[in-house]
């Protein structure tokens, strides 16, 4: 890619690819500048630095979160899927889910984030008191699970299948008498995908946070 042709957009572009295929802790601006046919100090005239960059790369990720959400009068599946969606966001850059751990990033895409899922709870009959809780509830369990699963989400269908199977060896040997519901259960334990037991999760803390009228 020539300078004359180089912009924050493909920077922002290939930075996301070479994430998703090697990471973001494998992510150098030597690389990047490879990767886009250039010298690493082209990038640096479009970006400061490489914090600045990955909070481009964040803003771009974040910016599809609400993006053709479900219309219509049902709340619930809007916001299962945008907190998906989020969830999905933060695995592509485990960074984003830590820093994300000491406060909103303030930006225009975690702005729209905010006003949908308020939006959709006001629409579910909480008034905006509650909304503004049930936000809270979501958006922390959302970037709770992204933050605990991130370690594995590198990991091959393979690999994460042999680990959970380690987990519940190690469950099922211990001491019944000590840890009898533990053993009992440790069969049942990390069945399907982590996205599969977040689902779960949201699922049971959306029922408690907008009974059934």
């Amino acid at each position: 890619m020539s300078r004359a042709t180089l912009s924050r957009d493909a920077i922002v572009d290939t930075t996301i690819r070479l994430i998703r295929e090697h990471g973001a802790d494998a992510l150098t601006m030597r690389g990047l500048g490879q990767a886009l046919g250039t010298d690493p100090t082209a990038v640096y005239r479009h970006f400061r630095d490489k914090a600045e960059l990955l909070r481009a790369v964040s803003e771009r990720l974040l910016g599809t979160v609400t993006i053709g959400l479900p219309d219509g009068h049902e709340w619930r599946p809007a916001v299962v899927e945008l907190c998906r969606r989020l969830r999905r966001a933060l695995l592509e850059q485990p960074r984003l889910a830590t820093a994300l751990q000491f406060g909103p990033p303030l930006q225009p895409s975690e702005f729209a984030i905010t006003e949908e899922l308020l939006r959709r709870f006001c629409a579910a009959g909480l008034d905006i008191g509650a909304a503004a809780l049930a936000y809270h509830s979501v958006i922390e369990l959302t970037v709770g699970s992204a933050a605990i699963d991130a370690a594995m989400h590198s990991m091959s269908d393979r690999e994460r299948s042999q680990q959970y199977t380690r987990w519940r060896s190690v469950y099922a040997a211990l001491d019944p008498a000590e840890y009898p519901e533990t053993v009992a259960a440790s069969a049942a334990m990390y069945r399907g995908t982590a996205e599969d037991r977040f689902v779960h999760a949201l699922g049971r803390l959306l029922d408690g946070l907008v009974p059934t009228r």
